[in-house]
C-alpha cells in the first residue's frame, strides 16, 4: 500500500497513539503521556488544517475537566490571528476510556452559540450538568464539539474595541471552518475516523450555520465538512408576505450600521443583562435604577420574559412577541417569574456570559433578513443539499424560521416547533432560550435532536 506524505503522517500518528496508549492504565505517568500525545495530535491537526487568512493558527492551551458519568470536557484555546484578541475556544465533550483518551464514536456535532453567550452558557453549565445539552448528547455516544467565537473571550475590563472593526460573519465563518477541520482531524488522529460533522447553532449561531452551509456549496465534495445542519430558532430569510418584519430588520440594520460608521464596533448588551442579573441577585426587592416603577427582580424578569418590550424605539423586535423565556405575570401585568425555566439557573448563566460582542455579524444578520442589502451569505442556499433539522420556539422565532427551509435544495428536511399556547397567546409561549434552558428542554427538544443525529 502506497501513501503520499500528507496521508502517511496522520496514519503513523494514529498508529502510535493506539499502540502506546489505548490500553494504558490511568496512572499518573500514563495520564501525563496521554496528554502529551493529545497535544501532539492537536498540533499535527493544526498543521494539516492550514492557515486562516494567511495566518497559521497555534495552540495556546489544553484543559481537561472531568464531568459526571465518565465524560470529560477538553478546552482548547487557539491563537487565530496577529491581534491580542484573535483567539477562539474549542470544546470537546465526550466519553473517555482513560484520561485524555476519548472513546470512539461515529456521530459528531459542532455547536455554535448565539449573541451574549458562549459555549458554556449555552450548552454546558458545568455546575448544572444534568441540565446541559452537551452532556446529554455526549451521554448518547455523540462526540460533542463547540466553539467560543472570538468576542466570547474578550475580557470584561476591555475599554478599547477598535480590534473588533474587522470582525464580522466572514471572521466567524473562518473560525468555525477551522474548528470543523480540527474536530475531524483530531478524531482521525486519535482513532475515531474522519466522519463529516453535523453543525448546530442557536440564535445567531443558527445564522452562521446557514451561512456556512451556503458557503460550503462552492467547495468540492472532498473539501466539505458538513453531514447535516441543525439551526435552532432563528430567522434567516422571510417570504414576500412578511414585509413588515423585513422593514423592521432594515431599521435595525441602519441603526447598527450607523453605530459602526461612528466608530462603535461592539455591543455591550451582555454587560447590561449581567448588570440586571447582579442587581436582582444582590437586592431583588430594591427599586430598579434601570426600569422606574419596578424592583430589580422585576426588571430582570422583564428583560427575559418581555424582551420585545425592551427594544429601544424606534427599533422593533425580530418577531412581534419575541422573548427569551416564557414568563408568569401578576394581576397588574408585571413579571412575577418564569413558566418553564428555573430562575436561579438562568441567573447563573447570565452572570457567567460574555460582556461584549462585535457588531459586524449583527449588521450582516439584519441585512440578510431585510433583503434590502446585498450580502453573499444567501447566494447559494438552493445548492444546500445536506439534511436539515430546524427547531423553533413559538415565543421566539418559531415558524417564522421555517421559510428558509423552502429555499434549500435538501430533500431531507425536518421541523420541530415547541408550541404550548394558541397563536394569539404567543406572548406567553415557550421562549427563544427555553429551548436550551427550560426544565423540560432535554426531553422536549434535545431528545429529538439526539435521535435525529443518530439516524442521519
Amino acid at each position: 500500500v502506497f501513501m503520499n506524505r500528507r496521508k502517511m503522517v496522520p496514519f503513523l500518528l494514529c498508529l502510535a497513539f493506539c499502540f502506546n496508549f489505548c490500553m494504558a492504565p490511568a496512572n499518573g505517568a500514563a495520564q501525563e503521556q496521554n496528554q502529551i500525545t493529545l497535544e501532539q495530535s492537536f498540533n499535527q491537526a493544526l498543521t494539516l488544517s492550514g492557515p486562516v487568512s494567511g495566518i497559521a493558527p497555534s495552540l495556546v492551551s489544553i484543559l481537561r475537566s472531568p464531568l459526571d458519568g465518565g465524560l470529560a470536557e477538553y478546552t482548547f484555546i487557539l491563537k487565530v490571528g496577529k491581534g491580542r484578541y484573535d483567539r477562539i475556544g474549542l470544546h470537546r465533550v465526550v466519553k473517555e476510556k482513560y484520561p485524555f483518551i476519548p472513546v470512539k464514536t461515529d456521530r459528531v456535532v459542532m455547536m455554535v452559540h448565539g449573541d451574549t453567550s458562549d459555549f458554556h452558557s449555552t450548552f454546558l453549565m458545568t455546575t448544572d450538568q444534568d441540565r446541559s445539552s452537551a452532556v446529554y448528547l455526549a451521554q448518547k455516544d455523540i462526540d460533542v464539539w463547540g466553539i467560543d467565537l472570538r468576542w466570547a473571550l474578550v475580557p470584561a475590563a476591555t475599554t478599547d474595541f477598535s480590534f473588533m472593526q474587522g470582525w464580522n460573519s466572514d471572521t466567524h465563518l473562518q473560525d468555525i471552518d477551522l474548528g470543523m477541520k480540527l474536530a475531524r482531524l483530531v478524531r482521525m488522529l486519535t482513532g475515531s475516523g474522519h466522519d463529516k460533522i453535523f453543525l448546530l447553532g442557536h440564535s445567531r449561531g443558527a445564522q452562521l450555520v446557514y451561512a456556512y452551509a451556503n458557503q460550503e456549496t462552492q467547495l468540492s465534495e472532498k473539501q466539505r465538512n458538513l453531514r447535516g445542519i441543525i439551526p435552532i430558532d432563528m430567522i434567516y430569510k422571510l417570504p414576500v408576505g412578511e414585509q413588515a418584519l423585513k422593514d423592521a430588520a432594515y431599521g435595525r440594520y441602519l441603526a447598527y450600521k450607523s453605530l459602526y460608521d461612528s466608530g462603535q464596533y461592539h455591543s455591550d448588551e451582555g454587560a447590561q443583562l449581567k448588570a440586571l442579573a447582579a442587581l436582582a441577585a444582590a437586592a431583588p426587592h430594591d427599586p430598579s435604577p434601570a426600569v422606574p416603577g419596578m424592583t430589580n427582580m422585576q426588571a430582570a424578569l422583564l428583560a427575559l420574559t418581555s424582551t420585545y418590550a425592551t427594544i429601544p424605539a424606534p427599533l422593533q423586535p425580530i418577531t412581534p412577541f419575541y422573548h427569551y423565556l416564557a414568563g408568569a405575570f401578576d394581576d397588574n401585568g408585571l413579571p412575577a417569574g418564569l413558566r418553564y425555566a428555573d430562575y436561579e439557573y438562568v441567573s447563573r448563566i447570565a452572570l457567567s456570559s460574555p460582556d461584549y460582542q462585535s457588531l459586524g455579524e449583527q449588521i450582516d444578520g439584519e441585512a440578510l433578513i431585510s433583503d434590502a442589502v446585498d450580502v453573499p451569505y444567501d447566494d447559494h442556499l438552493g445548492d444546500v443539499e445536506v439534511p436539515v433539522l430546524y427547531v423553533g420556539a413559538a415565543g421566539g422565532m418559531g415558524s417564522y424560521g421555517e421559510y428558509t427551509q423552502t429555499l434549500l435544495g435538501s430533500s431531507d428536511q425536518t421541523s420541530l416547533i415547541i408550541q404550548k399556547e394558541s397563536p394569539d397567546l404567543a406572548v406567553l409561549d415557550f421562549g427563544h432560550a427555553d429551548l436550551i434552558w427550560a426544565d423540560s428542554a432535554l426531553s422536549e427538544v434535545w431528545q429529538t435532536i439526539g435521535q435525529w443525529i443518530r439516524t442521519h
